[in-house]
């Protein structure tokens, strides 16, 4: 495999990254941290500035309706439009994930297996349902045909409808599920987990199941026919989304467990990861000219 330099490292986080994000309107990169801020990095620039802070880690950063959204460990949802910062509190447990569905709506899940789902403009959430479920904690939140896709504590991969209807449960790992998607060109669904598997189904029939770290695969993108992976293991891997051959890892990205993973940049050819050690690192995506 080709080796890869980092194109640009930040250090400026006091506690572990737990979430990254591509702001496409800014032009910058926007950070979890563990020690309760919420931080936005200009590509070239040496040192990041504060969105938000917040006595409590945050977990989970998105983009919402044009504001940066942020997940706290103590329940709360904070949004940033410009200068002015909300705080919102629902949850009574961990924001662990934030998404948004097909028709432009939002979702929060937390620890307890509680979806919310919101209206945004700007800086402004309106709630409009708050599920409880049984499926453990809310691990990540992806887009479906059908609603929403939720990995859960429980390893189970659900489908949820826009109406909080249980569309579909697939049973795909045995302890935590940490990232579900839909593959982009075929009809299955791609999930990884605490078991360091990458598992895809065709509705409920299982089609791949392969080890792809030495222990819990935390995020996954995927980015053209490249699907990437970090885990706790220390490392970043491309798969080709058509064999799920390896064709790439990154070379030391982390000392400790990675736990964030983002697609982006200006021209969208870069690839954004964060981890215990506390560090942002940025990488091209672009896999043109390495080789298996």
């Amino acid at each position: 495999m080709g080796r890869m330099e980092a194109i640009q490292v930040w250090r400026g986080h006091q506690g572990a990254v737990y979430d990254l994000t591509w702001d496409v309107e800014r032009h910058v990169w926007l950070s979890a941290g563990g020690d309760g801020v919420v931080a936005a990095w200009t590509p070239g620039e040496e040192h990041g500035s504060a969105v938000f802070q917040h006595a409590s880690p945050f977990y989970a950063v998105s983009k919402w309706g044009g504001a940066t959204v942020g997940g706290s460990s103590d329940g709360s949802l904070f949004t940033a439009e410009g200068a002015e910062v909300r705080q919102f509190d629902v949850h009574q447990a961990p924001v662990l994930a934030l998404g948004t569905t097909q028709i432009g709506l939002h979702a929060s899940g937390d620890a307890h297996g509680v979806v919310c789902l919101w209206a945004a403009e700007g800086g402004r959430l309106d709630m409009q349902h708050a599920w409880p479920t049984s499926f453990g904690k809310i691990r990540h939140i992806a887009s479906h045909p059908d609603g929403l896709m939720l990995a859960t504590g429980s390893g189970q991969v659900v489908v949820m409808a826009d109406d909080g209807k249980v569309v579909s449960t697939v049973q795909a790992h045995a302890r935590s599920a940490y990232w579900a998607g839909v593959h982009p060109t075929k009809p299955v669904t791609l999930s990884t987990g605490q078991d360091g598997e990458l598992v895809a189904h065709d509705g409920q029939q299982e089609v791949l199941r392969m080890p792809v770290h030495k222990s819990a695969v935390y995020r996954a993108r995927m980015h053209g026919n490249h699907l990437w992976t970090a885990g706790r293991d220390h490392d970043v891997k491309a798969w080709d989304l058509n064999s799920f051959e390896a064709v790439h890892k990154l070379q030391t990205p982390h000392t400790r467990s990675v736990n964030a993973l983002a697609m982006g940049g200006v021209d969208g050819t870069h690839v954004a990861t964060g981890g215990d050690d506390r560090s942002i690192k940025v990488w091209h995506a672009s896999l043109d000219d390495t080789h298996h």
